[in-house]
């Protein structure tokens, strides 16, 4: 009878022990399923952040290309500007050189 009773409780022991066992295996395959999902979501959140940053950068760089031919544009107009100055300086100037060269004549200075 007790040899009945302690082969019972091996039998238990080991039912025990297979299903500590599975118990397991089951836990190690459900963290292992985890950290794959979770290694899958954080690279896709890297890439649509690197996205997100790409498309920042672009949008950056186009606003600076902007800037920078609304420069140039004004450094034309400025440059037009002093060139209509200096064309109306050079015609002052010339005006100026031709009465002076009139009033010589006029009084015989040479």
């Amino acid at each position: 009878m007790e040899g009945d009773m302690l082969d019972r409780l091996r039998a238990k022991e080991e039912e025990m022990e297979a299903l500590i066992n599975d118990a397991r295996k089951r836990a190690a395959a459900i963290k292992e399923d985890a950290l794959k999902k979770a290694r899958e979501l954080k690279e896709r959140k890297v890439r649509e952040i690197e996205a997100e940053l790409h498309s920042r950068r672009t949008l950056e760089e186009e606003e600076n290309i902007r800037n920078g031919m609304r420069r140039i544009e004004e450094a034309e107009e400025a440059i037009e500007e002093l060139r209509k100055r200096a064309e109306l300086k050079r015609g002052e100037a010339v005006k100026e050189v031709m009465r002076l060269t009139l009033v010589s004549a006029t009084r015989g200075i040479p």
